[in-house]
């Protein structure tokens, strides 16, 4: 359902504002209204994966945005580094563009993602952020932008598939991923960025072996 929000001026080349904003939510997921990390790509213990289509739809097949371009927007890399920490400045600049000052005070809860210190993970799978935000581009159209969590990579209860194959899928279908890395690149980092590009590659392969029969379908309709 879309809700709307405190009008907001234009910023720069974008602008947001309070008919710009949406975000979906039912009364049995969401009671309060407020917006939230909503689940949609989930990794079960045997370490296969399930999408959520009617999370997902819900989101996206939104009225004012299912005609729309999606801008997705994502945080990838290693865990307990500071993803969705990063994510949600992301959150409170979407929420705060036409202020200046979006960064708030030093001692402002930062809300959003879900974020801990600590050496145990945090989130798993695919997140995105349940309010579609709509801005206006330079030369006047309007794109839906999606932000977007993921699991960090190489944790210590995945396996080196999970964590390919999750950062695989959010590089695929990002429009802009920001690689997350704490202080210097090391060759590790540049080595899981070499197996989840090759994951990728493999998986873009077996996706155009598939197009001609999907295409050749439609066809009989």
């Amino acid at each position: 359902m879309a809700k709307h929000r405190k009008e907001r001026d234009s910023w720069g080349e974008w602008s947001l504002s309070d008919k710009n904003v949406y975000d979906w939510s039912s009364e049995e997921e969401e009671p309060d209204g407020r917006a939230r990390p909503i689940q949609v790509l989930l990794v079960k213990d045997d370490h296969t994966f399930e999408l959520d289509e009617v999370a997902l739809s819900r989101i996206l097949l939104a009225e004012e945005v299912r005609d729309r371009e999606v801008v997705a927007i994502s945080v990838a890399g290693a865990f307990r580094k500071g993803k969705s920490f990063l994510m949600d400045f992301m959150l409170r600049y979407m929420y705060k563009q036409a202020s200046e000052d979006w960064l708030g005070d030093a001692d402002e809860p930062l809300t959003g993602f879900s974020w801990r210190g600590g050496s145990e993970r945090e989130t798993t799978g695919i997140q995105v952020w349940s309010e579609v935000f709509l801005v206006d581009k330079p030369d006047g159209r309007k794109v839906a932008v999606l932000l977007m969590d993921t699991q960090g990579t190489f944790d210590s209860q995945s396996t080196l598939r999970d964590s390919a194959t999750v950062f695989a899928l959010s590089t695929m279908i990002s429009s802009m991923q920001v690689y997350n890395i704490s202080q210097n690149v090391q060759e590790d980092d540049l080595q899981h960025l070499q197996v989840t590009n090759t994951a990728r590659y493999l998986m873009r392969a077996e996706e155009r072996e598939r197009v001609p029969i999907i295409r050749h379908t439609h066809h009989l309709y």
